[in-house]
């Protein structure tokens, strides 16, 4: 259509182009007087092409318009169908998830119908098993009904006092054969034999049997006992080796402190020593204590020694009694005095500690 309408254009166009020539030539020629009509046609079929052209542009722009809103009309569908055509994916996607969940809860359907038959199954043997059971117990205790019932207990009764009656006769029977074979062979054998085979019965009687299993269980728990006991041994001996090392530490410390104070001890020694009161040359400190033992002899011939020990403190010393008047001298000089150990003989070492 709009091509139609251009063509229409461009045709009006032309003639009013080759008119507009056309006087121009006749201006040059000098004469326009022949030509008035033709013109006039011209112009007049000018007219009525461009009255037409403007009525097919019309036309043109009505067609157009309404195509204009077909198009929008299209469009306005497209949008609409685009939109159907997503809620129509979505639907399936819906309906695509809704037949997998019907899938899965008719699976689950027909797995909770197995179980249910499988339970009733279950169900239905163990009613079969009850029920064997029951005809079991009842004929079990018809059974015994018929067996308890008086007269089948009195002659239940009757025939175990007959068996009892006849197994005691059986018994004395064997015990009278035992006891002649047992008289022929000591009659054979002598007093020795008669020991042996006694011997031999016993061995192989229940009492013996009775008598291997207790010193079996005796000496089981002797072995109990013992396993204890060195147990015990070892962990005594572990106790031991532990003391003896700790000893021997003691003693090493002990030793490097007797190395380091008897320069300082003689020094107290002499600095506390008064007028009159000699200091022994064997004098030893140890610790806190200085001691120097003498053996003196008291009373008169005949009489016992007593063996006695001297205890200084810093240049002061004393002789200290024999055991039974030791408690006369637990303080002397302000210093205490402390027996430490008491021979047989009667003597009796004294400590004096610091205040």
């Amino acid at each position: 259509m709009f091509g139609f309408v251009s063509t229409e254009q461009a045709k009006s166009s032309q003639k009013i182009e080759d008119l507009l020539e056309m006087v121009k030539k006749l201006q040059k020629a000098g004469s326009l007087e022949p030509r008035v009509e033709v013109l006039i046609n011209r112009i007049n079929e000018v007219q009525q092409a461009k009255k037409k052209a403007s009525e097919e542009l019309g036309e043109a722009r009505t067609v157009w318009e309404a195509l204009q809103r077909e198009m929008d009309s299209c469009k306005h569908t497209g949008e609409t169908l685009r939109i159907l055509r997503l809620h129509c994916q979505e639907k399936e996607s819906e309906a695509q998830r809704k037949q997998t969940m019907l899938q899965e809860c008719k699976e689950r359907i027909s797995a909770l119908n197995s179980q249910i038959e499988e339970e009733k199954n279950k169900q239905r043997q163990l009613r079969l098993d009850f029920e064997e059971q029951l005809e079991d117990l009842m004929g079990q205790h018809k059974d015994l009904w018929k067996f308890h019932r008086p007269e089948q207990m009195a002659r239940e009764i009757g025939t175990l006092d007959s068996s009892k009656e006849q197994l005691l006769k059986e018994e004395k029977l064997v015990e009278a054969k035992l006891e002649d074979v047992k008289h022929r062979l000591c009659s054979q054998f002598g007093a020795d034999g008669c020991s042996t085979i006694a011997e031999g019965l016993f061995l192989r009687s229940q009492e013996a049997a009775a008598a291997v299993h207790l010193f079996e269980e005796e000496n089981r728990k002797a072995q109990e006992l013992l396993e204890a006991a060195s147990h015990h041994h070892e962990q005594l001996q572990q106790k031991c080796q532990q003391l003896q090392q700790k000893r021997q530490r003691l003693k090493e410390e002990l030793e490097k402190l007797g190395m380091q104070i008897p320069a300082r001890a003689q020094s107290k020694q002499e600095e506390g020593a008064g007028p009159g009161e000699p200091v022994s040359p064997g004098i030893r400190w140890q610790g806190a204590e200085i001691a120097h033992e003498s053996r003196v002899q008291e009373g008169k011939e005949g009489e016992p020694q007593s063996s006695q020990r001297m205890v200084f403190w810093e240049g002061c010393s004393h002789r200290a009694q024999p055991r039974q008047k030791c408690r006369d001298w637990q303080w002397w000089g302000g210093k205490r005095l402390v027996p430490v150990r008491v021979w047989a003989q009667g003597c009796m070492e004294i400590s004096l500690l610091r205040p």
